[in-house]
């Protein structure tokens, strides 16, 4: 089942294989303690009273016998950190420049989306070389047998979670599990023969994807992201949303990423990063235009488009980046996922565009099927500033 490469990605990291070169598998960045120079404040009586108020809630939630939102805020799972706060975990024989390239690409997700913490990355290779991984695994409360098998550790998987209901209080990590064979040749790149720069392209754009679901969970809570017995926020949403995120920043950003430096962007263009070709071959599937064994050949948007278990997986990057060609990029990224704990994303959308989601499945295949599909996106539809100018992803991290 091919639903795009990056659905696969996703779902699922399935490659095995390890590599002999042993390196140190500890956080790559330096460790420097700074003389500080703290200075003596006496607190006010607003100080005050905001330690007395910030007791009381602390309390409050330690007297909770359920899992509740205020234990995730208390770990600041939805506020951006000052710091660099991603953790990457690897077998001791991955080489180091995975370690490298992983801080290089998400301090510049950092810059546009913030710094969220307790998102784990573990890169496995095999039961030999892998006790790190296993090690910090158990720190986060990973409950599944920790056993490689023909490649594979047991219930890996990117995006999951760990300590969300293994513990109580809850220890809330996102956790993206992958194989060191995934990272070198992601999907069939070994098959294809694929070279290095389009395999690497591959992997930041995962990399992206999966981190952009850690951004949307942060408005989540305890709230189970994907799962609608517990919220009504829809897969179109969560992956559409995550597809044309990377889609957009790669397609920006490829020039200052150090591996690609010399590069031409056709050394590059994987996944959806050309944007308009990326638009155009919706268009043309929409109107069943497009190769003969495309499954999404005159499909339609609707509410089947809401569940994992039903949805086609057709065009819900390019239903995305509609929306926020109707409304706007922010709009879709923060003001939407900012509402849905206390409005559901039903409510939250409508209060942001305006719409009910219905309305916008009938005007998303109205707008599909209109016009030649080898003509251009319209004026607007893709940002043509940087993702930073036009979105602010910090605009209600203080709320």
């Amino acid at each position: 089942m091919k639903k795009t490469s990056l659905f696969l990605f996703l779902l699922l990291i399935t490659c095995s294989g390890a590599q002999d070169e042993i390196v140190d598998s500890q956080d790559s960045s330096d460790n420097i303690v700074k003389d500080t120079i703290v200075a003596e404040v006496t607190p006010t009586d607003a100080t005050e009273d905001n330690e007395s108020e910030n007791t009381k809630s602390s309390d409050s939630c330690s007297a909770k016998t359920e899992v509740h939102k205020c234990h995730y805020i208390a770990v600041e799972y939805d506020k951006p950190q000052k710091d660099f706060s991603q953790e990457i975990v690897v077998a001791t024989d991955v080489p180091q420049t995975v370690i490298d390239e992983y801080y290089e690409i998400h301090s510049m997700l950092n810059d546009i989306i913030g710094a969220y913490n307790r998102y784990v990355t573990v890169v496995t290779t095999t039961n030999e070389f892998s006790q790190p991984v296993f090690d910090k695994l158990k720190e986060i409360h990973w409950d599944q047998e920790l056993n490689i098998i023909d490649g594979y550790l047991v219930g890996a998987g990117c995006l999951t979670g760990s300590g969300m209901w293994q513990v109580f209080p809850p220890d809330p990590y996102s956790l993206c599990i992958m194989d060191y064979e995934f990272i070198e040749y992601p999907h069939e790149t070994r098959e294809w023969g694929s070279p290095l720069l389009e395999r690497r392209a591959v992997i930041y754009h995962g990399w992206a994807h999966e981190y952009f679901h850690r951004y949307q969970r942060a408005f989540h809570y305890e709230l189970n992201m994907g799962n609608l017995d517990s919220v009504d926020t829809p897969v179109w949403w969560i992956e559409g949303a995550a597809i044309v995120f990377p889609n957009i920043w790669l397609n920006q950003s490829w020039q200052n990423i150090t591996l690609f430096e010399g590069s031409s962007f056709d050394d590059v263009n994987v996944e959806g990063i050309n944007l308009d070709e990326w638009y155009k071959n919706a268009k043309k599937a929409a109107q069943g235009q497009s190769h003969p064994d495309d499954r999404c050949n005159n499909y339609m948007f609707s509410k089947l488009d809401i569940s994992y278990d039903t949805s086609g997986f057709c065009f819900i990057g390019i239903a995305n980046a509609y929306l926020a060609y109707l409304t706007s990029y922010e709009v879709v990224w923060v003001d939407i996922p900012k509402d849905i704990y206390e409005l559901s994303f039903e409510g939250s959308f409508k209060k942001h565009t305006n719409m009910t989601t219905d309305e916008f499945f009938d005007k998303f295949n109205s707008f599909m099927r209109e016009g030649d599909p080898n003509d251009p996106p319209p004026d607007g539809f893709f940002p043509d500033k940087p993702i930073s100018e036009v979105v602010n992803f910090f605009k209600y991290a203080d709320a």
